[in-house]
C-alpha cells in the first residue's frame, strides 16, 4: 500500500483540485436547488419582479457552473488516473524486463497479464471511483447542511448527523457486504485459458478440440459472473441504508419544516428549501454503494501490485564507457541447469575473433550463452577484461536469441528496436547482409509492410533473417548470435555469415550454431 501511495502522492495537486471541483460541482447542485425551491415558492406569491430577480440569476449561475465545474473536475480526476495508470504500468515492465527467464517459469502468465490489465486499473479506481467521490460528497453535503442549519438549526443538527453516519456507514456496510469469494483466481484462469487458445488456435481447428477449450472459457465464465452476481446483491444492502438515510432526512426535514412554519420560525416559502435540499445532499453519496463494495478487489490487487512497485535500480548508466577493445574469457564455465547435459568450457575471444560454440542438438549450446547473459547461474568464472563479469556490463552485449520476438508491426519499426536513430538506407543496408533486401523492397509497402503476430506471414528462415538484421543496427563490442542462421541451407548460410563476419570485425563475435562456419577463430563442440 505504501508503493501504491507514494505514486499517487505525485499527483496530490491534480488530485486536491478534482476533488474540490467536484465538491464545488455538488455543491452548485445543491445551491441550485435550494434557490429553484425559494424561486418557485416566492413566485406563487406574485412579488414584484425585481424580488426574483437576483433568485432567478442563482438559478442560471448554478445551472451553468454546476456542469463546468464537472466537466473540469472529470478532467482533472481522469487526467491524475491516467498519469498514476501510466506510473503503475512503467514500473511494473521496468520489473518484468529484469526478470530471468527462470523467474517467468515460476509465473503464472494468467496473474501476469492480470497484473498488467486489471490491476493495475483496480488500483487507480481507489482513487477514482472510491476516494474522489467520498470526498467531494463531504463538501456538498457540508454546504447543503450549512443552508439547512442556517434556516432551521435544530433540522440541520438532525440531518447533518444523519448525513454524517451514512458517509460512513454506506462504505462499511458495502464493504462488509461484498462476497468473499476471490474473483482473482478465476480471472487468471480465464487469462490463462485465453492465451492457450490464442497460441494453439490451428492445432485446436486441425484436431478438432477448440470447442473443449472455448466450453472451459464458458465455465470460467460463470464462475466469474457468479461471484460478481453475489458481490452485486449484497451491495444492494449498502444501496438500501442509503435510501433509508435520503427518505428519512426528506421526512424529518417536512416534519420539521411544517413545525417551523406553524410556530413562525420558518418562512412558508422556506418549506420547499428545508424539504428538497436534502434531495442534492445525498447526491453526492449515490456512488459509493457500488465504489466501497469493490473495494476488497481493489485492495487484493494493490496487495497483488506492491512486490511489482518496488523501485528498480539500474546496473549501468547509458553513458558509461565502452572499452575500444575486449577480452571474454570462460574458465570451466559450467551451467547449472537441471538434467542439462552440458558440460563446462574454457575459451577465450577477443575483439576481431570469432568464438563458435556448436554440438548436437540438447548438448547446452544455448545454455552456456544463457549463463554469459546471466539467465542462468553458472559455476566457474566468466572474466571480461580481467575482471569478473556483473551485470553492469550487459550494456556491452548485443544478442539474438533462438526464440527472439518481432512484434505485430511494421518491418520499419521492428528492425528499429535495435538502433531507433537508424535512417532507411541503414535499414536496407542490413536487410542486404542477410539477403532480404531485394525481398523488402518488393513488397507493395516496402519497410511499411507489417509483421503479422508472432511474424505469421512470413517463413522460418525470413523471420530469422529480419532478427539478425535487427542485431547488427547495434554498436556494441560484445555480439552473441545463437542459431542465427537457422532454417537457411548451407549455401546461404556461407554467404551470410561472412557478410556479417565483416560487419562485425572489430568485435568479439560469440555464435552459438550446429552448422560449422569457415570463419571462426576458435570453435568448441559440445
Amino acid at each position: 500500500m505504501r508503493r501504491i501511495l507514494n505514486i499517487f502522492k505525485l499527483q496530490w495537486r491534480e488530485m486536491s483540485a478534482a476533488v474540490f471541483l467536484g465538491g464545488a460541482s455538488l455543491g452548485a447542485a445543491v445551491g441550485l436547488l435550494a434557490t429553484s425551491a425559494w424561486l418557485i415558492s416566492m413566485a406563487s406569491t406574485r412579488p414584484p419582479v425585481l424580488v426574483l430577480e437576483i433568485a432567478i440569476v442563482s438559478v442560471r449561475f448554478f445551472g451553468l457552473s454546476r456542469g463546468v465545474l464537472k466537466y473540469a473536475s472529470r478532467i482533472l480526476e481522469h487526467n491524475s488516473a491516467l498519469k498514476i495508470q501510466t506510473a503503475l504500468r512503467v514500473r511494473i515492465y521496468e520489473r518484468f524486463s529484469r526478470l530471468l527467464p527462470s523467474d517467468y517459469a515460476t509465473l503464472h502468465r494468467g496473474n501476469l497479464l492480470s497484473q498488467i490489465l486489471n490491476d493495475v486499473e483496480l488500483a487507480q479506481d481507489l482513487w477514482l471511483r472510491v476516494a474522489s467521490p467520498w470526498l467531494a460528497g463531504l463538501i456538498s453535503g457540508g454546504a447543503g447542511i450549512t443552508i439547512i442549519h442556517w434556516l432551521l438549526p435544530a433540522c440541520g443538527n438532525l440531518i447533518g448527523a444523519i448525513f454524517l453516519a451514512a458517509t460512513f456507514l454506506i462504505p462499511f456496510f458495502a464493504m462488509i457486504s461484498g462476497s468473499k469469494a476471490d474473483a482473482r483466481n478465476y480471472e487468471t484462469k480465464l487469462f490463462d485459458q485465453i492465451l492457450q487458445i490464442a497460441e494453439s488456435a490451428p492445432e485446436s481447428l486441425i484436431f478438432n478440440y477448440d470447442r473443449e477449450l472455448l466450453n472451459q472459457v464458458d465455465q470460467i465464465q460463470t464462475q466469474i459472473a457468479g461471484v460478481e452476481a453475489k458481490n452485486a446483491s449484497r451491495a444492494g444492502f449498502a444501496s438500501a441504508f442509503y435510501f433509508l438515510a435520503l427518505g428519512a432526512s426528506v421526512i424529518i426535514a417536512l416534519w420539521f419544516g411544517a413545525r417551523g412554519a406553524l410556530s413562525h420560525q420558518l418562512a412558508g416559502i422556506n418549506i420547499a428549501v428545508v424539504a428538497l435540499v436534502p434531495l442534492a445532499i445525498f447526491d453526492g453519496l449515490s456512488s459509493l454503494p457500488g465504489a466501497f463494495s469493490q473495494l476488497r478487489l481493489i485492495l487484493g490487487a494493490i496487495k497483488n501490485l506492491d512486490p511489482m512497485l518496488e523501485k528498480i535500480k539500474t546496473a549501468y548508466v547509458e553513458d558509461s564507457p565502452v572499452p575500444q577493445s575486449v577480452c571474454l574469457e570462460f574458465k570451466k564455465v559450467l551451467p547449472l541447469v537441471t538434467d542439462a547435459t552440458t558440460r563446462e568450457i574454457t575459451a577465450v575471444v577477443g575483439s576481431n575473433e570469432t568464438l563458435l560454440i556448436t554440438g548436437r542438438s540438447g548438448s547446452g549450446k544455448s545454455s552456456i550463452i544463457n549463463a554469459l547473459l546471466g539467465f542462468v547461474p553458472y559455476s566457474g568464472n566468466i572474466i571480461l577484461n580481467g575482471q569478473e563479469l556483473n551485470p553492469g556490463d550487459a550494456h556491452l552485449f548485443s544478442t539474438l536469441l533462438q526464440d527472439d520476438y518481432l512484434f505485430g508491426t511494421s518491418i520499419r519499426e521492428n528492425l528499429k528496436i535495435g538502433n531507433p536513430q537508424a535512417s532507411d538506407e541503414d535499414l536496407l543496408q542490413v536487410l542486404e547482409i542477410v539477403e532480404l533486401r531485394d525481398f523488402v523492397t518488393g513488397l507493395q509497402e516496402g519497410l511499411d509492410t507489417m509483421i503479422g503476430s508472432l511474424g505469421f506471414n512470413f517463413s522460418g528462415g525470413e523471420k530469422q533473417r529480419l532478427k539478425l538484421a535487427r542485431v547488427l543496427l547495434r554498436n556494441t563490442p560484445i555480439f552473441i548470435l545463437d542459431e542465427p542462421y537457422e532454417f537457411l541451407d548451407a549455401a546461404q548460410v556461407e554467404r551470410i555469415a561472412t557478410r556479417v563476419s565483416q560487419k562485425l570485425s572489430g568485435t568479439a563475435l560469440i555464435i552459438v550454431s550446429h552448422l560449422p562456419l569457415s570463419h571462426a577463430s576458435v570453435t568448441i563442440s559440445l
